[in-house]
């Protein structure tokens, strides 16, 4: 076809260049002809030499030949320049098709969609070259799709508009058996002869659409995993100050899910953070816009019941442009259950199983610690010693004894606050921290309240058993400076109460 085109073009160039050169011979001659009888005329007269006229016709002829070589050569540049620029291009659009996985295809809009023209790269994604095609399957485009996509394929056809884009993802099977997502961009066009064709841009899909399941099917297990586990799923817009919480979040917090000005709207809320957390939990806050690439925390948030649970927070930091963090992603755990089953372990490898209160190690470490926090201070150590105990266990048994021990501390703690540390740190003995004592009359007045307490009965249906205690008290830091320092001197005053018969309370001098 390109050979015949050219021949045509070729033969009419040539043609038309020695119709324009002979018309030009003729023309010239003709000049020369007249030009040359006046001169023979006048040559005759004055007895000179009269010129060659085939000669002139000669150089014509010549000159004429030289052009006509230059045009056929003109013309042979010009088709070699085009074929060139065609083969770059050919060239170009394979590396283009390539790069995105693309070929190009016609069909017929009708049962089976013929294939009138397809590219090389059409035959390599299917793996059939043109003849299997036409053997195997008739040219029929639909024959390599899968069964379940064949609807798509009659959808096409009825949204035939003359000159409508079209574009429709579907699955073919390649000759290896793969399936392989097909997209297929094209347009509807109508021919001379009212035959519908469609014209497309094939492109192999089937990495994106591995991508895109796998994304939905993660998305999925995470959509069960929060369902089952009530842990919340949640994105900060930095920026913005913008919570985003899952769903869940109402249903289980009694909030909407999205809070605007996040940071002020908490802090104002009185009643959504425990008091006792309200310093740990702004330090969460000023840690979300801070850039730290994990954000970790553990507060108290109040749930749809009024009741404060235990949370556990953890989001990691996206950035954007120059590192500057733009979202966190993370979850909210409920740990409650756990955390209290923590705390309850804690407490019975602190406390004392019989009375409830500290044991002695975990005594000694707290007033220990407390002393170094508060080493400008004054504090009180007392050392208790139940009187004549030994007695009361020889007398109604050890069981009885436990429960006057219990009876004894239980009214010992109803005098104390919360912040003074009482502890078991052998048999009958406790021991009662208070710290930052201003004076030497608090000192005696806290002895003598506990002394006038230690002072009572305890009463059960067949025992009366009339109690009272010993105490020896020394102070931080003229009489020690930690814990053992402390009970030595405390205990030097107790033995000096118990020699002056017991039931009351001594300051070591």
């Amino acid at each position: 076809m390109k050979k015949r085109t050219f021949r045509i073009v070729f033969h009419k160039a040539l043609r038309n260049g020695f119709v324009i050169v002979l018309y030009s011979v003729v023309l010239a001659g003709n000049v020369l002809l007249k030009h040359d009888i006046v001169s023979a005329k006048e040559s005759f007269m004055e007895n000179r030499f009269v010129p060659d006229y085939f000669t002139i016709l000669l150089v014509v002829c010549l000159l004429f030949l030289i052009m006509l070589g230059i045009s056929a050569m003109v013309i042979w540049r010009v088709k070699k320049a085009s074929e060139d620029k065609l083969r770059e291009a050919s060239v170009e659009l394979r590396h283009i098709t390539n790069s995105i996985h693309a070929c190009f295809a016609n069909f017929i809009l009708e049962p089976g969609y013929p294939i009138i023209y397809a590219s090389n790269g059409f035959y390599e994604l299917v793996g059939y070259d043109k003849n299997e095609i036409k053997k195997l399957f008739n040219n029929d485009f639909t024959a390599l799709a899968i069964a379940e996509d064949l609807d798509k394929f009659i959808s096409l056809a009825d949204g035939f508009v003359n000159g409508e884009y079209v574009q429709k993802e579907v699955r073919l099977v390649t000759k290896s058996g793969r399936i392989i997502w097909i997209l297929i961009n094209g347009n509807y066009i109508q021919d001379k002869e009212k035959k519908s064709t469609l014209s497309a841009v094939i492109i192999d899909i089937s990495e994106s659409r591995l991508m895109q399941e796998k994304l939905l099917l993660e998305e999925e297990r995470y959509r069960v995993a929060a369902e089952i586990s009530n842990d919340i799923l949640f994105e900060y817009d930095v920026e913005n100050d913008t919570m985003i919480f899952a769903d869940k979040y109402k249903e289980l917090y009694g909030k909407e899910p999205v809070i605007y000005k996040f940071s002020e709207v908490l802090r104002e809320d009185k009643f959504m953070i425990h008091d006792e957390d309200m310093g740990v939990f702004s330090e969460y806050l000023r840690a979300l816009s801070s850039g730290k690439e994990m954000v970790e925390s553990e507060f108290r948030l109040r749930d749809v019941n009024g009741e404060y649970v235990w949370c556990h927070t953890r989001g990691k930091t996206l950035y954007g442009d120059k590192k500057r963090p733009t979202r966190v992603i993370g979850k909210i755990v409920n740990i409650d259950l756990h955390k209290k089953e923590l705390q309850t372990l804690e407490n019975k490898a602190k406390r004392d199983p019989l009375t409830g209160v500290y044991n002695k190690c975990t005594t000694k470490d707290l007033i220990d610690h407390y002393i170094e926090q508060h080493s400008e201070a004054k504090h009180i150590f007392m050392i208790v010693d139940i009187d004549d105990f030994k007695s009361i266990n020889d007398r109604y048994g050890h069981l009885q004894g436990d429960k006057v021990l219990s009876f004894v501390i239980n009214q010992v703690k109803m005098i104390f606050s919360a912040g003074e540390i009482i502890g078991r740190i052998g048999g009958d003995e406790f021991a009662v921290f208070i710290g930052n004592i201003t004076s030497r009359e608090v000192i005696a007045s806290k002895a003598d309240l506990l002394s006038r307490t230690l002072r009572t009965v305890y009463l059960e249906e067949r025992y009366q058993i009339s109690l009272s205690g010993s105490i020896g008290v020394s102070m931080y830091p003229s009489d020690g400076l930690n814990y053992n320092q402390l009970l030595d001197c405390a205990d030097k005053a107790l033995y000096d109460v118990k020699d002056c018969g017991k039931d009351g309370y001594k300051l070591f001098t």
